[in-house]
């Protein structure tokens, strides 16, 4: 009787296959490699997945723009309009581990800004506004929930940031913070504002202070279009209506101040030159 050769079942096969390749494997591997871990997998959930604390905002986003001395003067003025300002070692120190390890907080170069007593978002909200535009027009970044809740601007919704950084958020997403300019909050203190009102921002009382100094040159003929008083107090001597040796000589002391904001050779004397950058300076920052 002639024996039949048993056929290898499919199962049997198969798993020849996978030894076979088994093998090759090893073989064709280089000596010394690591064998490859798959990556473990997260486990599926069901129903609402927890949301994480809130961790510190990084808040130092992009590179330092303005100066130290900016947000010095911004805050200054901030103060004495009513602000309550935290977060900056000259104003109370800052919270460790309230912010980023490489917030702008730390270094002074940041600050919030609080309005009246806590619990008056209407009264703050109407004051943080007028913030931003001086915030702005000085070139320093800001994150308020002004237009929406965007980014980091969820978490500044009761107080406003300020920094010295390139980027902006108003509630929408991060924007390039305006270039800004010093210039105007300069003339101001020199037309001796008082600091609630050196907000950088040429309005009318700005604009009539200035233009007081400049009809009381002897260029244009020693005039007080706005009355000696007005003048007088532009120049920063008591305002007794009489323009007497005492007022000349502030004047000339306060044109000096002015021409050097201007870059303008500080003679004291309002001539051509002065009169020449001082009305461009008005077109642009009116």
């Amino acid at each position: 009787m002639s024996s039949r050769p048993t056929v290898p079942s499919r199962a049997l096969l198969a798993r020849r296959r996978l030894v076979a390749a088994g093998v090759a494997a090893v073989l064709l591997a280089p000596v010394g490699s690591a064998p490859v871990l798959a990556a473990p997998q997260a486990p599926e959930r069901s129903g609402p997945v927890a949301q994480p604390v809130e961790s510190p905002l990084a808040l130092r986003i992009g590179r330092q723009k303005s100066s130290s001395a900016t947000l010095k003067a911004y805050l200054s003025w901030a103060r004495a309009y009513g602000f309550r300002v935290s977060e900056h070692p000259s104003y109370g120190g800052v919270t460790r581990g309230a912010h980023s390890a490489n917030s702008w907080h730390y270094d002074g170069l940041a600050a919030d800004l609080n309005y009246g007593p806590a619990g008056a978002p209407s009264s703050e909200r109407t004051r943080a506004r007028t913030a931003i535009k001086v915030a702005d027009s000085m070139g320093l970044g800001v994150i308020y929930a002004r237009d929406g809740t965007v980014g980091s601007a969820a978490s500044h919704r009761n107080h406003l940031h300020v920094d010295v950084g390139t980027t902006s958020n108003y509630g929408r997403g991060t924007v390039l913070a305006p270039a800004g300019s010093r210039t105007t909050q300069r003339l101001q203190r020199v037309a001796h504002f008082p600091w609630a009102q050196s907000d950088n921002l040429w309005g009318p009382n700005t604009d009539q202070r200035l233009q007081a100094i400049r009809a009381a040159s002897r260029m244009h003929g020693t005039k007080f279009p706005y009355g000696v008083k007005t003048a007088q107090r532009a120049v920063g001597v008591t305002a007794d209506g009489v323009w007497g040796p005492k007022s000349r000589a502030a004047h000339d002391k306060t044109v000096a101040a002015l021409q050097r904001v201007l870059s303008v050779s500080a003679t004291g004397t309002w001539g051509p030159a002065t009169e020449s950058k001082y009305l461009s300076v008005r077109k642009k920052l009116r």
